[in-house]
């Protein structure tokens, strides 16, 4: 978490970077750092007032209290609230001053998949108003929520756009595997760690997930690099329960617990005992799978 601050400051000039500039564009951004507090003793409408008068926000409050879902908890004071409401009450204070960039820490970080779902709503607001967003976090699948674009951190070369890997022709591969639907076949993911080559059962594996073009095994907390790609895995594990609900994510289906559906257009998979993991499923799979698993 240093990490996403030290990178906050950086980008809002409040430090100088030890080598090389910074070439920004704006001075109206804002930054939330994950464990910003909010006036405890106000009410939401107090401190949402407060702040209005602060950013000379014209229009009335009221108009956007459906939009951050606080009418319940509009007079309530905010050291009652959960943490799904302070994290949209936050994101209203920054709606009101229109900066044209915000910055976020971690915004999923214990959020229920309520939560979740009308933060997702709440964030539209300052899309459909033109403030560009830049998150952090520790999990892709949070990420992938957020935008198309996700870039990681690497200690030596900095800041790497994560390519996603390309969606395959999802005509080209229906139809023609009914004839492999059987599991008869003795097949082992390979990966090779220094001087080691480890052998992977398919029914050992929760997901495989694509890193800049690097397929990477994960078993429970723990991830192992392979040298097939995407297509190459899919090919061999589709009938062994697997199923490419993103085309950055294959999942086996024996591993799936919950399906979640944030908005009309965004779908996750919840895991068997891994609940922090949430694999984004593409709505154009969705009708996919339902035929696999049938429900």
């Amino acid at each position: 978490m240093k990490k996403a601050s030290v990178f906050f400051e950086l980008i809002s000039g409040k430090q100088y970077p030890s080598s090389g500039h910074i070439n920004r564009s704006t001075d109206s951004l804002l930054v939330e750092s994950k464990d910003d507090g909010l006036y405890d003793d106000l009410t939401v409408q107090g401190y949402l007032k407060f702040f209005k008068n602060i950013a000379d926000f014209r229009d009335p409050l009221e108009e956007y209290i459906a939009t951050f879902s606080l009418s319940d908890v509009w007079k309530t004071k905010i050291k009652k609230l959960t943490k799904d409401q302070r994290k949209r009450v936050s994101l209203y204070r920054m709606f009101l001053f229109t900066p044209e960039v915000v910055l976020i820490e971690d915004p999923f970080n214990d959020l229920t998949d309520e939560g979740i779902e009308l933060y997702l709503k709440s964030l539209e607001q300052l899309r459909t108003n033109n403030i560009a967003t830049l998150f952090t976090s520790n999990y892709t699948e949070d990420l992938l929520l957020l935008s198309n674009e996700v870039y990681r951190y690497h200690r030596l070369t900095g800041l790497e756009k994560t390519d996603l890997a390309e969606e395959t022709d999802g005509d080209t591969r229906k139809n023609d595997e009914s004839e492999s639907n059987q599991p008869k076949n003795v097949f082992k993911v390979t990966c090779k760690l220094e001087d080691k080559t480890i052998f992977f059962s398919p029914d050992e594996i929760d997901f495989i997930e694509s890193i800049n073009s690097v397929s990477n095994i994960r078993i429970d907390d723990e991830y192992f690099p392979t040298d097939l790609t995407m297509n190459e895995l899919e090919n061999k594990l589709s009938k062994f329960g697997f199923f490419r609900c993103h085309r950055s994510y294959l999942v086996n289906l024996q591993r799936v617990s919950e399906l979640i559906s944030y908005s009309k257009n965004s779908y996750t998979l919840i895991l068997k005992g891994n609940p922090s993991a949430k694999l984004p499923l593409s709505r154009n799979r969705l009708e996919e799978m339902k035929q696999l698993i049938e429900f």
